[in-house]
């Protein structure tokens, strides 16, 4: 089998631990052949633009990777970031072109499969099927949290929410205690994901700041320090959204 064949040419391959998945051998198997096909990128670097051709699934190995739209005037959305274990598929409705453009936040580690050889994998590994829908189920998820806030939410829940999706995403424990992270973004970034100008950003996370809900240092150390009231801005409940957002195995 195919598969097999992938498995067995390179049975010492380095394993790479895929954060926020349950079951430990599908992950060492989806690495084994990622580990076949990295590509490595620094910082700032564009690895594919909207409207491209694409006939590639990514794999995500380390870094932050953003995918995200823009108007003709230039205006941007980040739609989602990848991070590491996520699984990223690119392509349109027409099978052929990149419905995003897809770029690196930090330097980063992807895996490009071929759609063929992808077919392939997921036909003869049920339990890699499995994780890919997980994947997309929580990716799905994440997006329809963020447009409900897009569309209905003031700043202050919409940046509350990307946050507790940071954390929540970076520390599977992510609860009531305090939690400290780290997310690789400039103000006018996290503006492009939550609908908001930098400055708007800016004087609702020092409003935060203000009301002892969180700390924040350098560019962005963040140590949330009243997770509920983090959660009653963001209009979630934190063991939900967990449940929602981080593929766990049925």
């Amino acid at each position: 089998m195919f598969a097999e064949y992938l498995f067995a040419e390179y049975p010492h391959a380095a394993a790479r631990v895929f954060s926020g998945i349950g079951g430990e051998a599908v992950p060492l198997m989806l690495q084994t052949v990622s580990n076949r096909h990295p590509h490595h990128f620094s910082k700032d670097a564009t690895l594919l633009l909207e409207g491209d051709k694409c006939n590639v699934v990514y794999c995500v190995l380390d870094g932050w990777i953003a995918l995200s739209k823009a108007l003709e005037d230039g205006q941007n959305q980040i739609i989602d970031f990848a991070l590491p274990g996520d699984i990223v598929d690119p392509v349109a409705a027409d099978g052929t072109t990149s419905s995003v453009t897809i770029e690196a936040l930090t330097d980063a580690s992807l895996a490009a499969i071929s759609y063929g050889s992808w077919e392939i994998m997921i036909s003869e590994w049920p339990e890699l099927y499995h994780l890919a829908h997980l994947v997309e189920a929580a990716r799905q998820a994440r997006r329809d949290e963020r447009i409900l806030r897009l569309g209905k939410g003031t700043a202050e829940m919409r940046v509350a929410y990307a946050l507790l999706e940071f954390c929540i995403r970076l520390a599977p424990a992510c609860g009531s205690e305090c939690h400290q992270f780290h997310i690789p973004l400039t103000q006018q970034q996290l503006g492009d994901y939550v609908g908001l100008s930098s400055v708007h950003v800016c004087r609702t996370m020092r409003r935060m700041v203000r009301n002892g809900i969180l700390e924040m240092h350098d560019h962005m150390d963040i140590r949330i320090l009243d997770a509920p009231s983090l959660a009653r801005l963001a209009g979630v409940d934190i063991e939900e959204l967990k449940r929602e957002i981080v593929p766990t195995r049925m």
